[in-house]
């Protein structure tokens, strides 16, 4: 019997995890009693997730009864779009229609507001291509070319003779490769590593740097559930938006790669296709790596997050004159905060850790009973291991001592600079680094100080 297929777009993050951002976090198993030696794993406990350049279409047909050939493939390929550099995005009609995530927008709608608006309460709606606004510092590329790299920057780095050399000769090819195929084809090219090093496929995209708002709904609504984000109660808000891509000449894109509207929506039993820009996964990480994220990595990170959530409730609370500000940073937060949560609920799950690790155990000895590979790669768990070792005696140090710009109190940012501004200023002026010389140093002691400084804020980050 037929199958008929409807093209459904839905943004893809590196996971949609729906549990609450602020509740505290526990250790837990998905099964409270089992044997750890006789946990296996199976054929897609890494997921199913693939690229365009290696559909598994013979899959598609054994499971689904539907083999697409190349025209469906770029179609729906170019169908889709990278929303800037945070979502995903898909063009729905021929005159350049795209459809977002609310969430995708809901923090820069301040861009394209005039005095006395406020689309956060009221949501925007264009009656007429003339009433759509452009929304600045706002672009989508859409996927146009892929090339399979993977010779070259494989034969680049098999010419180093050390450690040091591979990896000079591997920046240097992927450098090259980038500037001669954007010289080439004009396009923004960049270079994509694929299973650990496995395969390196150069995506070509073609940007569009010109897109309007057409329909925004209004925050209450695209983010409803009383949650930071949209992963609560995905079903119930209408978390969509509606944008336009504008040609160079200022005219709306006519496009051949859009997805058509379904009627009846999709089907009981009828395959459904999600497309989107996924972030990295760490689906070959190794046990003695997942536990380092699991003891301090993630451990730490969802702990920050969880806690930064906290305190941006209170300042919504507390500084309303700013409260539409910190809403925007809860959604970029909130999201964080339940990615960390529940990755660290899965690295802390002591079944799931153990069919991870009978997952690692048939793909050793897999390697290990091949000389060729065994040769090649039979020491790597063990030497990943030895590396895991040593860090684990400075994560503690690291973790404190770290400055990260995005999550750290600016207080330790103007400490750290102070500090850097007298080592400079010990130093003869020709040995000091330039911002430290001459009339740039006036610049960049004043530049200590941020004129913007949130002192709220940075409290509470502190």
């Amino acid at each position: 019997m037929k199958k008929y297929f409807n093209y459904l777009l839905m943004t893809a993050f590196a996971a949609i995890i729906g549990c609450s951002s602020s509740s505290k976090i526990e250790n837990y198993s998905t099964f409270s009693l089992f044997n750890p030696d006789t946990v296996q794993s199976y054929k897609f406990d890494t997921g199913k997730m693939w690229t365009f350049e290696d559909a598994p279409v013979e899959y598609f047909e054994e499971t689904y009864s539907f083999k697409p050939d190349q025209d469906w493939l770029e179609h729906v390929q170019k169908s889709a779009l990278k929303f800037a550099s945070w979502c995903s995005a898909s063009f729905v009609s021929e005159d350049g229609l795209i459809m977002t995530n609310h969430h995708c927008v809901d923090f820069v709608i301040s861009r394209f507001e005039e005095d006395g608006e406020d689309f956060h309460k009221t949501g925007f709606y264009a009656e007429t291509l003339a009433d759509e606004r452009k929304v600045p510092s706002l672009f989508v590329d859409q996927l146009v070319l892929i090339e399979d790299v993977t010779d070259e920057i494989i034969t680049a780095i098999d010419e180093g003779k050390t450690e040091k050399e591979k990896i000079k000769l591997k920046s240097e090819k992927i450098d090259q490769l980038i500037d001669d195929y954007t010289e080439e084809t004009g396009l923004t090219c960049k270079i994509i590593t694929l299973y650990n090093g496995g395969k390196y496929s150069l995506y070509g995209y073609k940007r569009y740097n010109d897109v309007r708002a057409v329909y925004i709904n209004e925050s209450d609504m695209g983010l409803y559930g009383g949650d930071p984000d949209n992963f609560t109660y995905p079903r119930y808000n209408p978390d969509f938006a509606f944008l336009r891509v504008y040609d160079d000449e200022g005219i709306p894109l006519k496009t051949n790669y859009f997805y058509k509207w379904s009627k009846d929506g999709a089907q009981e039993d009828e395959p459904i296709f999600v497309v989107g820009n996924p972030a990295a996964t760490f689906r070959l990480k190794t046990i003695s790596q997942l536990e380092y994220m699991r003891d301090f990595t993630y451990r730490n990170s969802s702990y920050r997050t969880n806690e930064a959530v906290k305190y941006y409730y209170e300042l919504i609370e507390e500084d309303t004159a700013k409260a539409n500000y910190y809403r925007g940073m809860l959604v970029y937060v909130g999201n964080s905060a339940k990615v960390y949560k529940g990755s660290y609920a899965f690295l802390t799950d002591p079944y799931l850790m153990a069919r991870k690790n009978n997952f690692e155990q048939k793909f050793k000895q897999a390697v290990q009973s091949d000389p060729e590979l065994n040769g090649k790669y039979g020491h790597l768990w063990d030497a990943i291991a030895v590396s895991i070792n040593e860090l684990e005696k400075h994560a503690g140090e690291r973790a404190a001592f770290t400055i990260n710009p995005r999550s750290s109190s600016k207080y330790f940012i103007i400490a750290k600079n102070l500090v850097e501004l007298a080592k400079q200023l010990q130093l003869p002026e020709e040995e000091r680094k330039s911002d430290y010389k001459n009339e740039n140093l006036d610049e960049t002691i004043a530049a200590i100080f941020p004129s913007n400084f949130n002192r709220q804020l940075e409290d509470k980050k502190l």
